[in-house]
């Protein structure tokens, strides 16, 4: 079916005679709303089929003659759910829309581009409605009509293999490059801007994709930034925002928000829409009236969400989810947040899927009924898919996932070592209550201001907070001794032992940038949790020079690492997958071969390979099999460090003459894997390699090693459901916290 809609009188194309070549064929957006009548369709189509509304080009005569043909693009569309390929705009028509009968379009621009310009363009970008200014070099790029040029004669840096000069239409070079991978531009000067983006992005890019994220502005800030055009108008409405923070009491920081930015673009479109308004209060909506669109607009995104994540989730077979419960402050009330983490075209995505409070017994039973529930209103039935769930050790969350694939968070389980070691250790434990005494006292008289550094209070539920609070009296501890002496109270501070401090911190920063690391949600960490258990391990061996009490805690340290570091097969699984480390140094040859029958196991479960029998020779010159451990600002400590310490160079022993299995061929292959490089990338780039190794890797490493993603949602809620808020039911937090998924 063909919806034909005649061009809007408002919406008008610049000719040649009207202004320069750079600006012949774009459209001047319309600022209207394009209303389409469309059919109901929802009784003739199957379940699980997703319309879609495609906006594509035309053949059209243009000029005098009628001989010239143009082909109008579109190239900006103002719907969160558009999408380009192949040179149309789609547009998802939702079972809301045909309800209605129509379908509102906003803001279309169209590019008409001569037929020999069109043979030109081989990506499509949508652009924002204030990347269509049309100023200068922008208005080549958004057209097409600029030219390239091969790189200087004289240049030998080996990114200059990926790129290429921009030239303007007097072929004159002009301060910018192009990739010719996947056609990103960038900024570039000789004399003023430095390549490392260049070369980064040379190194990374697979094409189609977008820019290298760095330090240097993009194009459209080069281009669009002009610090005298709106000088003027830019005074008055910082004048505004003053008056704002200071009127409603409202932090200045909330002009750096995201939601702030939207509200106002959001002001300037409808100003230009309708220049007759002038009463702000005219378009305010009460607050019972924004909270109801809160909800609505949280179920509308819920909805689309669901038609998008079903298909990547069997698409990729393996994805994680992580879950906790937090408690409201204020109420004592008790909620429960579901996010669910997978891989998608080669890099990690995160999503909250849902906030509930929680008013019966939190049990096992009732806690798995909850779970469950959640994901299955999201239509992720969890006997159908290959779940890995990360939790804390709460006896109520092991109780509920009891025979599902469950990994405790790591981060929660290097706390409970640190924790109990210190409490374990008499003299390190007085010295800790010394130090928090110390801190309190500072608080209560206000002398934290008297510092250069304020000292840092140990809070029992806030990770690597008992350094924190060590470290920072180390760093003050002169200052502090001055303070406490004019005031003649040095008893604070007579029972700490600095040097002391200094031994148990140089300890403790080990374990803080270990879980530091580990909790990171946007890069992979549960290939390194078995190296930074090793370094852990590494670290508490006692030496020499160690004094008795370093000793003792060192010896705690290593029976609490023994007995409180949750190690599965999982982890195992994904330290083989890191090119790096797939030589699993610390282990035995038998369990190394082990671990590969894990992961050939794994590929079968999760449906990559078919079942099939697989045997592999095994070379074990160690008699006695070791038993593998079940439970199990300062210099930083980077993961590649990490890394390369727990890597071993031996090489896995096998005949030459056996046939070819992909997870063998890895395993003994020599792997050529830079300083910094992402794991995802590197897996992407050798997908043709091993295929099926591949797809597991991206699925198995985009889940985190620890629940941290759900400690950040009570900090988010925590602002939330701040002391004026208690009045807030629990779908409208829900859909507060889910809504911030789409920022």
């Amino acid at each position: 079916m063909v919806i034909s809609v005649a061009p809007c009188p408002y919406q008008r194309a610049r000719y040649e005679d009207e202004c320069s070549k750079a600006n012949r064929y774009i459209f001047v957006p319309w600022n209207g709303i394009l209303t389409l009548i469309i059919p109901d369709l929802r009784s003739s189509l199957p379940a699980g089929v997703t319309v879609w509304l495609r906006i594509t080009r035309i053949t059209i005569p243009h000029g005098a003659s009628g001989l010239i043909l143009l082909h109008p693009y579109p190239i900006w569309i103002n719907n969160d759910y558009a999408k380009v390929h192949d040179g149309s705009l789609y547009i998802r028509v939702t079972e809301q829309d045909m309800a209605n009968g129509f379908i509102k379009i906003e803001y279309l621009a169209i590019l008409r581009l001569r037929q020999r310009d069109l043979a030109k363009m081989k990506t499509l970008a949508i652009y924002s409605q204030t990347q269509l200014a049309s100023t200068s070099y922008k208005s080549l790029f958004i057209a097409g009509v600029f030219k390239t040029c091969s790189k200087p004669k004289l240049a030998t840096a080996s990114w200059w293999n990926t790129f290429v000069r921009i030239t303007d239409e007097k072929e004159n070079i002009i301060p910018f490059v192009q990739c010719l991978k996947c056609l990103s531009i960038f900024s570039y000067e000789a004399n003023k801007t430095g390549s490392s983006t260049h070369r980064s992005h040379a190194q990374y890019c697979f094409g189609g994709g977008a820019p290298s994220p760095s330090r240097n502005q993009d194009i459209s800030t080069l281009i669009n930034k002009n610090k005298n055009m709106f000088a003027g108008a830019k005074s008055a409405f910082t004048e505004a925002c003053a008056k704002f923070c200071a009127y409603d009491l409202r932090p200045f920081e909330i002009v750096n928000g995201y939601g702030f930015e939207v509200l106002c673009q959001s002001i300037l479109d409808l100003a230009h829409q309708h220049p007759h308004l002038t009463e702000a209060r005219s378009i305010i909506s009460d607050p019972t009236t924004i909270s109801r669109r809160v909800k609505n607009l949280a179920e509308e995104h819920r909805l689309a969400l669901i038609e998008t994540l079903l298909p990547d989730l069997k698409k990729i077979k393996l994805f994680g989810v992580t879950t906790d419960f937090w408690k409201n402050k204020f109420s004592s009330e008790s909620y429960l947040t579901v996010n669910v983490h997978y891989n998608k075209d080669g890099y990690m995505k995160h999503l909250v899927l849902k906030t509930v409070l929680v008013n019966e017994a939190k049990t096992g039973e009732n806690t798995k009924k909850i779970l469950m529930n959640i994901l299955r209103s999201f239509g992720i039935d969890p006997d159908a898919y290959q779940i890995i769930y990360v939790t804390d050790n709460g006896s109520n969350l092991i109780s509920a996932l009891d025979g599902e694939a469950h990994i405790r968070c790591i981060c929660h389980c290097i706390n409970l070592v640190v924790a109990q070691s210190l409490e374990q250790c008499p003299m390190i434990d007085l010295l800790v209550s010394e130090c928090r005494e110390l801190v309190e006292h500072f608080k209560r008289c206000e002398l934290q201001s008297k510092l250069e550094l304020t000292l840092k209070q140990d809070i029992c539920t806030r990770w690597n907070s008992t350094y924190d609070t060590l470290w920072s009296i180390w760093l003050n501890y002169e200052d502090v001794e001055e303070i406490l002496a004019t005031r003649k109270e040095e008893k604070f501070i007579v029972g700490i032992d600095r040097y002391l401090i200094k031994e148990v911190t140089d300890l403790l920063s080990v374990f803080k940038i270990g879980s530091e690391k580990l909790s990171a949600d946007d890069t992979p960490t549960l290939h390194s949790v078995l190296p930074w258990f090793s370094k852990f391990k590494k670290t508490c061996e006692p030496k020499n020079t160690d004094t008795s009490i370093i000793v003792q805690f060192k010896k705690k340290l290593l029976e609490k690492l023994d007995d409180k570091m949750w190690i599965s097969e999982i982890h195992y699984i994904s330290t083989f997958l890191h090119p790096e480390t797939k030589s699993l140094a610390t282990l035995t040859q038998t369990q190394k071969n082990e671990v590969v029958q894990s992961v050939k196991k794994m590929l079968k479960t999760v449906g990559i390979v078919e079942e099939k029998l697989e045997v592999i020779p095994i070379n074990d010159n160690d008699e006695r099999k070791k038993r593998r451990n079940k439970r199990a600002k300062r210099d930083d400590i980077t993961v590649d460090d990490v890394l390369k310490e727990f890597v071993s160079n031996e090489n896995l022993s096998n005949d030459d003459d056996d046939p070819y299995d992909e997870v063998i061929e890895y395993m003994k292959s020599k792997v050529n894997y830079e300083k910094d490089e992402d794991v995802l990338s590197w897996w992407k780039k050798h997908s043709c390699l091993y295929p099926q190794l591949s797809r597991l890797a991206a699925a198995l490493l985009s889940i985190p090693s620890s629940s941290a993603s759900s400690e950040r949602i009570f900090s988010e809620a925590g602002r939330i459901l701040e002391a004026r808020r208690q009045q807030l039911n629990p779908e409208s937090l829900d859909s507060l916290v889910f809504l911030r998924n789409f920022r």
